[in-house]
C-alpha cells in the first residue's frame, strides 16, 4: 500500500517511542515438521475447541499445516544466530527472528532443517518496546434492539448499510451475536476507551488482542486506521453511528507498521491469520494490501498478484481452507499507474471489496482486477467514498478507500452467516455474489457489484428468524463413558439427522433423533474429543463432548 495515501486517510493521535538498537529480521523457512511434539489426534493442544468445531462442522481435515512449527528449530535458529523470535506461521512452517548483525545469520543457513532464509525487515530503532496503555473511562451502552432499524437509529453510517439493504438482517435479528470476527489492521487508537466501543468491551465481547509488531498485547496505539475500519463494524453509538455487526466477538490484531513499508508485514500478517484460526473465529477482515515495499527487491509486480504466490495471498487461502470467511478490501491503487487490486485481495478464495459511494458508482481510485491469473477481482462492492467512520477525539467523520468498503461488507457476511450457520465460506461467498446487481454482467471495476443482503435473506425457503431458535439441545454426560443423551428443547417434532465427528473430521457416528429425547451408544468410540452436528429444520448446530 501507498504510505503516503494511508497518511491521508488516517487520523493518527499519538506516537510511541522505542529505545532499541538497530534489529534486522529474517524469514526463516523449515524443510519439515518430523519433530514436532504435537500430533493431528490431540488437536486441542495447539486449537482452541472451537476451532477444532469449526472444521468438524465444515468436514475440514486437521492436517501437518495446523501442527505448530517445531520449537526445537525455532530455539536452535534462535540460539545459534543470537536472535529474538518474533512470530511464527504453521501453515507456512516458518518463523521470523530479530538479529542485531546480519553475519550472526550465516551459522544457521546451512542447518538440515532450514529450507530457505530471507531478510524481510531492517528496523534502526528495533523493535518489541512495550507502549503505553490508556485506562478504560468509556460508558455503556445497551446493545438491545432498537425500535426501529432505520435512519435514526444507524445515525451516520445509514447510507453504507442502506445501499447493500443491511439493516433487513438486523431486522430478522441478526446482528452478529456469537460471531467471532477478527480485524487486521495498523492500530486501534482509543478502541480501548472511545464510548463508541463501549458496549464491545463491557459486554466481554472484545476477545483477544495481540500486536505482532512489537509483541505486545496493547494494540490501542500506532494508528487509527484500524479503529475506523472496527467502527464499520462494532461500532454502537445509536443514532449516531451503528457498524454492520455491532453484536459480534472481536479479536483485534496489529501487524502493519505505519511508519515503514516492509515485507516482514506479510509475515505478521500471516501469524495473524493462524492466531484467528487457533482461536476459532468465523470471519477475518483485512484492510491492508501490499504490493511495493521500502526494499523494492521485496516489491511484487503484477504477475506476483496471481492469487496464490504471495506470503499474504497464500496465507489468506490456508484460513479460507480452515473454515473462515476472509474479507479483503482491493486496494485504492485504481487512479494511478498500477492500477490493479493488491495483495491479498488477490488471492483466489477471499471475498475481495472495492469501494462505491453512495450512488453506486465505483469510487475511480478503487483497485481494479483481474489478479494475475485471470480470476474476477474484485468480487463485490461496498460505500467506501465518503463512508461513516468513527475517529479519535470522539468525532465522526467521512473517510474514503476500500479499507471502509471491506469492513462494511464483512459486518453484513458474519450476520449472514449467523443466519445460515450451515453453509460453509465458499457458500457464503457464492450467496453474496449471486445477489449482487452485476451478476449477470460482471467486470474488473465492479466484480459482481453492490450485494443486496435483503434479496438474500428473502431466497431462503424457511423463516430465519424463527429457525434460529428452532435446534436446542443439552448433550449429556459430557465427559461420557459409554452413552450420550440428547433432549431437545423447543425443537420442533421432525427428525433430525445426527452425525458424530471425530477431530480429522470423519464422521464416526450417524442417527435420526427426534422430539424429545435421543440415546446415543458410544461405546464403540476410542477415547478423544468428537463432534456432534444436528441438522433439521433447514438449520444446524454443533456441540462438542468427550469420550473417556
Amino acid at each position: 500500500m501507498s504510505k503516503a495515501l494511508l497518511l491521508l486517510l488516517f487520523f493518527l493521535s499519538g506516537t510511541v517511542s522505542y529505545v532499541w538498537s538497530q534489529q534486522y529480521a529474517f524469514r526463516i523457512q523449515f524443510t519439515d515438521k518430523q519433530n514436532t511434539t504435537f500430533s493431528p489426534d490431540q488437536p486441542t493442544e495447539y486449537l482452541s475447541v472451537r476451532a477444532v468445531s469449526r472444521r468438524a462442522k465444515y468436514n475440514t481435515a486437521i492436517d501437518s499445516t495446523d501442527l505448530p512449527v517445531v520449537k526445537k528449530y525455532t530455539d536452535s535458529v534462535c540460539l545459534i544466530a543470537g536472535g529474538i523470535l518474533h512470530n511464527q506461521s504453521r501453515w507456512l512452517n516458518s518463523c521470523v527472528i530479530l538479529v542485531t548483525d546480519t553475519l550472526q545469520i550465516s551459522r544457521i543457513r546451512d542447518l538440515p532443517f532450514v529450507h530457505s532464509v530471507k531478510q524481510v525487515a531492517f528496523y534502526p530503532s528495533g523493535l518489541h518496546a512495550v507502549a503505553r496503555v490508556e485506562d478504560n473511562t468509556g460508558r455503556t451502552f445497551n446493545a438491545g434492539r432498537p425500535a426501529s432499524f432505520d435512519e435514526h437509529f444507524y445515525g451516520a453510517a445509514w447510507q453504507q448499510i442502506h445501499l447493500c439493504n443491511g439493516a433487513y438482517l438486523h431486522e430478522q435479528g441478526y446482528m452478529g451475536a456469537d460471531m467471532q470476527i477478527a480485524v487486521i489492521d495498523v492500530g486501534f487508537d482509543e478502541t480501548d476507551h472511545h464510548p463508541a466501543f463501549d458496549s464491545l468491551r463491557s459486554s466481554g465481547r472484545l476477545v483477544d488482542t495481540w500486536n505482532f509488531i512489537h509483541a505486545t498485547p496493547d494494540v490501542f496505539h500506532g494508528g487509527s486506521h484500524g479503529s475506523q475500519v472496527l467502527s464499520c463494524m462494532a461500532g454502537y453509538w445509536p443514532e449516531i453511528h451503528v457498524g454492520t455487526a455491532p453484536l459480534a466477538d472481536y479479536a483485534l490484531y496489529a501487524t502493519d507498521d505505519l511508519y515503514s513499508e516492509q515485507a516482514i508485514e506479510e509475515d505478521n500478517l500471516a501469524a495473524a491469520l493462524e492466531r484467528a484460526d487457533s482461536l476459532g473465529v468465523d470471519l477475518i477482515n483485512i484492510s491492508l494490501s501490499y504490493n511495493t515495499f521500502d526494499d523494492s527487491t521485496s516489491s511484487y509486480t503484477y504477475n506476483d498478484l496471481d492469487g496464490r504466490s504471495t506470503i499474504s495471498a497464500r496465507a489468506a487461502n490456508a484460513a479460507v481452507k480452515k473454515g473462515i470467511v476472509v474479507v479483503v478490501s482491493a486496494g485504492n491503487e485504481g487512479a494511478n499507474s498500477w492500477k490493479h487490486i493488491l495483495t491479498p485481495g488477490d488471492a483466489d478464495s477471499v471475498l475481495t471489496v472495492g469501494a462505491v459511494d453512495n450512488s453506486g458508482i465505483p469510487a475511480a481510485s478503487s483497485g481494479e482486477g483481474p489478479n494475475a491469473s485471470g480470476k474476477l477481482k474484485p468480487d463485490v462492492m461496498g460505500m467506501g467514498a465518503l463512508a461513516s467512520v468513527i475517529s479519535t477525539g470522539g468525532s465522526i467523520i467521512k473517510s474514503s478507500g476500500t479499507s471502509f468498503a471491506a469492513p462494511v461488507i464483512a459486518g453484513l457476511v458474519a450476520c449472514l452467516m449467523e443466519m445460515r450457520p450451515e453453509k460453509n465460506p465458499m457458500e457464503i461467498m457464492s450467496m453474496v455474489q449471486q445477489s449482487a446487481h452485476l451478476f449477470n454482467n460482471p467486470d474488473y471495476k465492479n466484480g459482481y457489484g453492490i450485494p443486496d443482503f435483503r434479496k438474500i435473506a428473502e431466497s431462503v425457503s424457511i423463516s430465519p428468524a424463527q429457525n434460529k431458535e428452532e435446534i436446542q439441545i443439552q448433550l449429556y454426560p459430557n465427559p461420557a463413558q459409554n452413552q450420550i443423551f440428547i433432549r431437545y428443547e423447543g425443537a420442533s417434532r421432525a427428525y433430525h439427522t445426527i452425525r458424530i465427528y471425530d477431530c480429522y473430521g470423519r464422521v464416526k457416528m450417524e442417527d435420526n433423533g427426534q422430539y424429545p429425547m435421543k440415546k446415543i451408544n458410544i461405546a464403540s468410540l476410542p477415547q478423544g474429543i468428537y463432534f456432534l452436528k444436528i441438522e433439521g429444520d433447514g438449520n444446524a448446530l454443533v456441540k462438542s463432548f468427550i469420550k473417556q
